[in-house]
């Protein structure tokens, strides 16, 4: 019977400790906002886009393809949050762009933090990928899960 407490009790913790989720499929396009206006608990996520970074110098992709960089571009992902609670969150973010028969180009799949007491901050991630992956990129999935850090 004590066992049994504690699991539910375990699981009612668990539960109390998820705030919210959020899938998104749009068509692929640069630099332009995808609003999301989700909230769930004191977390609002807005909008996201992905941006062309443009290149400061040397950059981490230069130093492991070197000679290659020409076929690369650095971008940005961002994502407009807003975290009324005076605690941290954490956002699992998993982003994919596709071509047009639905096969998998490139994506972002990692945990970012969303700060406390934070009013339309952003999450920004950059990396490289492969410019004709960009060039041929046709849908967009973003898919998002936050919780209490």
């Amino acid at each position: 019977m004590r066992m049994l407490v504690i699991m539910t009790m375990a699981l009612m913790g668990s539960m109390f400790a998820y705030s919210g989720e959020l899938t998104k499929n749009v068509n692929f396009a640069l630099d332009k906002w995808v609003e999301l206006n989700s909230t769930d608990g004191p977390v609002t996520i807005h909008r996201f886009r992905i941006i062309e970074q443009k290149k400061s110098g040397f950059t981490k992709s230069a130093l492991f393809r070197p000679g290659n960089s020409e076929n690369l571009m650095e971008i940005q992902i961002q994502i407009e949050y807003s975290n009324d609670s005076s605690r941290d969150w954490d956002a699992d973010i998993e982003i994919g762009w596709y071509d047009a028969q639905g096969k998998l180009i490139d994506g972002y799949n990692d945990t970012e933090s969303i700060n406390e007491d934070e009013r339309k901050e952003e999450i920004t991630v950059t990396l490289s990928t492969l410019k004709y992956g960009i060039e041929v990129a046709k849908k967009l999935k973003l898919h998002i899960e936050y919780h209490r850090d």
